[in-house]
């Protein structure tokens, strides 16, 4: 039996096995984003279903609920809801893809910063004097 030294030789001496495990990791984690986001969407789903009911109850609307009309709110409010998603999505990709080129100049807000702040201690330190 290998021991831990052993068995990461060999993985390393196997790179396919190295493709798989990474391989592996991204399936997991597309799959776990995948199901979170089904996840939300169903409790979008419900609650717009549930919508028709208390617009009736407290906003004194008559509303008709029938299995139609609950099912039809419901669908409207998961396909809005994935439509958020999917636009929030691009706009964190754009933020990832425009993000260096932004970075110079929060650099130079913070060197500004610190140079004012100097500039007011010293200012502050002629006024002891």
């Amino acid at each position: 039996m290998l021991g831990l030294e052993g068995m990461f030789t060999g993985m390393i001496q196997e790179p396919t096995l190295i493709l798989f495990f990474g391989l592996f990791f991204l399936f997991i984690l597309l799959a776990y984003k995948v199901v979170k986001m089904l996840v939300r969407a169903l409790i979008i789903a419900v609650l717009s279903g549930l919508f028709p009911v208390f617009a009736n109850m407290f906003l004194g609307m008559s509303i008709p609920v029938t299995i139609d009309s609950v099912l039809w709110y419901a669908m409207t409010g998961a396909e809005i809801y994935f439509v958020y998603h999917i636009i929030v999505s691009f706009g964190k990709l754009g933020d990832m893809i425009l993000k260096p080129f932004r970075g110079k100049g929060s650099k130079t807000k913070t060197v500004e910063k610190v140079i004012i702040m100097e500039k007011g201690k010293d200012k502050h330190d002629k006024e002891k004097e």
